[in-house]
């Protein structure tokens, strides 16, 4: 077993290891293309972190984050303008409604929460179905702790769904995180923003 940071070469193996763990979901709907382009983009910002767990030699899974949540994604696609731009005009034409939905859901906030975003933030986690129920998300997220604390980060930060997600709810609150705030994504999705102090 291994955990180290991704290599550019290895982004591919994401992006199979994304679909694998998400079939079905939004953002592996928008194609290989799109999740190629995101997770280079998480790996290669400064505020970014993209880490895989190897099981001999092999990319079993990964998660990816951020130091500082706030602003974050209008980052990374200021620093990658012209590509996200042309993955934005083939969706215009073939998906309009995802398009809509991107927009829409650029920040996750509640209404009702002076939310700042001063906080690291886990943007994805991801393990093969082959692998799932080994530890390895725990071993993830731990060693994303240990990261986080070294660049300086005192709370982390998830997004999490709020219906029939009982087994992931209490998976995260073992791991010592709590419920900041609930909120609806668009277009009628209700999610949870969890929290944990990591200093």
């Amino acid at each position: 077993m291994q955990i180290k940071k991704i290599l550019k070469e290895e982004i591919p193996l994401i992006v199979e290891v994304h679909k694998n763990s998400f079939d079905g979901f939004f953002l592996t709907e928008l194609g290989d293309r799109f999740l190629e382009l995101y997770y280079a983009s998480v790996r290669d910002n400064t505020k970014g972190i993209l880490l895989g767990y190897y099981d001999d030699g092999e990319l079993v899974g990964f998660c990816a984050a951020t130091t500082i949540s706030k602003g974050f994604n209008a980052q990374l696609v200021k620093k990658n303008l012209f590509r996200f731009l042309l993955i934005g005009m083939r969706l215009l034409l073939t998906r309009m409604p995802s398009l809509i939905r991107i927009l829409k859901n650029f920040s996750k906030k509640s209404s009702s929460i002076n939310d700042t975003g001063e906080y690291a933030e886990l943007l994805s986690i991801g393990i093969l179905g082959t692998k799932q129920g080994l530890g390895i998300g725990k071993k993830l997220l731990l060693r994303l702790e240990e990261e986080m604390r070294l660049q300086g980060c005192s709370k982390l930060s998830l997004t999490t769904d709020y219906y029939h997600n009982d087994k992931a709810i209490a998976f995260y609150k073992k791991l010592g995180y709590q419920i900041y705030y609930d909120f609806v994504a668009y277009p009628n999705r209700k999610m949870y923003r969890m929290i944990k102090k990591i200093s």
